[in-house]
């Protein structure tokens, strides 16, 4: 079953490369363009699963208990598994979503909580495959721990700063909210899911935890669904760079502009 899964899912990736490929290689990318955003996501959603399966990550997945009872007759498991999973609706529910400029982006929950959840299930296998990848390097736990969090401590913020946050994600940042997310969020969001799955290999709790992780933020920032019109606020600016990085959104004064009310002070526009 789960190898007609995989060549299902390899076919569409292949569709959705041509269509790329045939229909938007060349489009210009001057404002933000929801359908496109959706294609190149879902081409990145396609490749985590495939990897997944190729590392065993969705094997394990499949066929491994939610919880095994001897996980739920030990009290740690469950105090570390309640306060994991408290954790993330706070930082990402919460944090996460407080500090997210939405630029009046209209809310369509039942797209956005959609688009999450394919975001949360496929980043998630994508980190439980480096995990398990790492592995196999025959290292001790920890040393596998240190290393996959280096991994993915380096792909994470490139990805996201280099190409996911201008051309798949809408603006949802400024340079402050990057400082407060990356610090709040998504570094001990890390740091509390590898140690949690190092100590207990409970695949289904790492994985649910970073799909919670992403549906909330696509509530947060309310992410538009494919038929919605493109808009230049939406569009995400960069530096000149090379590689160019998204700056987020810099606003001229932080305290009266419209989009930063989470700014410490924040007056409001004048008038």
């Amino acid at each position: 079953m789960l190898d007609l899964f995989a060549i299902a899912v390899a076919i569409l990736l292949g569709v959705l490369v041509l269509t790329w490929f045939l229909r938007f290689r060349e489009h210009p990318w001057d404002i933000y363009y929801p359908k496109l955003a959706w294609l190149r996501a879902g081409i990145y959603f396609c490749g985590c699963y495939l990897v997944s399966y190729w590392s065993g990550a969705l094997r394990l997945l499949v066929e491994t208990p939610l919880a095994t009872p001897e996980q739920l007759a030990d009290p740690g498991w469950r105090w570390f598994t309640a306060g994991y999973y408290a954790f993330i609706v706070v930082a990402y529910a919460g944090v996460w979503s407080y500090f997210t400029p939405v630029f009046g982006r209209p809310s369509n929950r039942v797209v956005s909580a959609a688009f999450g959840f394919l975001w949360g299930s496929s980043s998630g296998q994508l980190f439980l495959s480096v995990w398990l990848l790492v592995g196999r390097l025959g290292m001790p736990e920890w040393g596998t721990w240190i290393v996959t969090f280096l991994i993915l401590g380096a792909w994470q913020p490139n990805w996201h700063n280099i190409y996911w946050d201008h051309y798949i994600a809408p603006e949802h940042d400024t340079p402050l909210t990057q400082k407060i997310k990356a610090l709040g969020c998504h570094i001990p969001n890390l740091v509390i899911g590898l140690t949690h799955l190092t100590l207990h290999d409970s695949y289904f709790v790492f994985v649910s935890a970073q799909v919670i992780a992403c549906v909330s933020a696509a509530l947060g920032m309310r992410f538009p669904a494919p038929w919605a019109a493109p808009r230049a606020v939406d569009y995400a600016r960069r530096t000149n760079g090379r590689p160019p990085r998204c700056t987020g959104y810099i606003p001229r004064d932080p305290l009266t502009d419209p989009h930063t009310p989470f700014y410490p002070g924040w007056r409001g526009p004048p008038g």
